[in-house]
């Protein structure tokens, strides 16, 4: 399969998917840039600062103000949702999520509130799919010369520590991270990756520093895990001013 071309931005610390969220919109509209996707979301309150980067209900909420009239949530996470949630109408889906939000694990409320939030929106085509089946939905995104937009496991596909907080290394008390990519194509064997990050990408990981390499689909869809992706569709050229 041809790739598609996509512009690679460089993100500032932990805004993976400030830059993804602009990548996938540059793509459809070469006016789009890293600086004003972050003023978009801000103007928009989507967040009051993006220095502590967006939640997932944060990410689709700002493809939605970037022109995305149809934003797809494909994800897998049992931890705030549950399969039989997986053939309910929106409006029951909903129904659940407002139930569990003041229900579930606290750091797990985090995510499900902005979600919520993004889902109920009426003048968005917004949509939630509990599935793991990550490769079909992108393969056939992708086969309509439409990017993705991925998060997967970071520490455990670059092999690197755990982190607190601050940033800091910690191997017992620090936690992993999700990051966001796009995947702009695709063969057989390998999903091809638009990376912002370009921080950590030294030493034995300077091969990754340009923003752009491959992953197996095996190694994919482990690091992934209960990880997600965006479908950003029916984009809307129109609907903001630069």
């Amino acid at each position: 399969m041809k790739k598609l071309k996509i512009r690679h931005f460089i993100q500032e610390p932990s805004h993976c998917a400030v830059a993804t969220t602009a990548m996938v919109s540059n793509y459809y509209n070469p006016d789009v840039t890293y600086d004003l996707a972050k003023k978009i979301i801000i103007d928009n309150k989507v967040v009051k600062t993006t220095n502590e980067g967006l939640a997932d209900g944060e990410i689709g909420l700002s493809l939605n103000y970037m022109g995305f009239k149809k934003v797809t949530f494909v994800m897998s996470d049992l931890n705030c949702f549950d399969y039989r949630w997986a053939k309910l109408s929106k409006n029951k889906l909903l129904e659940k999520m407002k139930e569990a939000r003041n229900k579930i694990n606290v750091d797990d409320r985090e995510q499900i509130r902005p979600l919520y939030r993004w889902l109920k929106k009426k003048k968005f085509d917004n949509k939630i799919i509990i599935d793991y089946n990550f490769g079909k939905y992108i393969r056939k995104f992708l086969n309509d010369n439409k990017p993705v937009i991925i998060a997967f496991n970071w520490n455990m596909f670059f092999r690197c520590s755990k982190e607190k907080n601050n940033g800091r290394e910690d191997d017992i008390r620090g936690d992993w991270k999700y990051h966001s990519v796009i995947i702009y194509g695709y063969n057989k064997n390998r999903a091809f990756i638009c990376d912002s990050h370009e921080e950590y990408y030294k030493y034995k990981l300077k091969r990754f520093r340009k923003g752009f390499y491959t992953i197996s689909w095996e190694n994919l869809m482990t690091i992934m895990g209960i990880g997600h992706i965006f479908l950003p569709d029916n984009y809307d050229k129109d609907s903001i001013k630069k």
